[in-house]
C-alpha cells in the first residue's frame, strides 16, 4: 500500500521507519518519491505506522525542552 507523506513529516520518516520496523519486522516499509510503500494492507498497521511517524515528529520537536528540564532537575 502506498502512503503519501506530507512534507512536514518527511524529516522524521527515516527514524519512524526504523522504529516501526523494529516493532513490526514482518512488514516492509520503503520510501518512495512522495511517501512510503508498506507491504501490508492491514488498516490497523497503517494506522500504527502513521502514529509512529507523528510520535517521532513530536519527540524530535520537544527534544530541546526535555533536555532543558532534565538538566534543570539534575542541578
Amino acid at each position: 500500500m502506498n502512503l503519501d507523506i506530507a512534507p512536514i513529516f518527511r524529516p522524521y520518516l527515516d527514524e519512524a521507519i526504523a522504529r516501526f520496523s523494529y516493532l513490526h519486522p514482518e512488514v516492509a516499509v520503503t520510501t518512495t518519491e512522495g511517501g512510503v510503500e508498506v507491504s501490508s494492507s492491514d488498516l490497523d498497521l497503517i494506522a500504527v505506522f502513521r502514529h509512529t511517524l507523528y510520535r517521532q515528529k513530536i519527540h524530535r520537536e520537544t527534544d530541546m525542552l526535555r533536555r532543558a528540564v532534565i538538566e534543570r532537575l539534575l542541578r
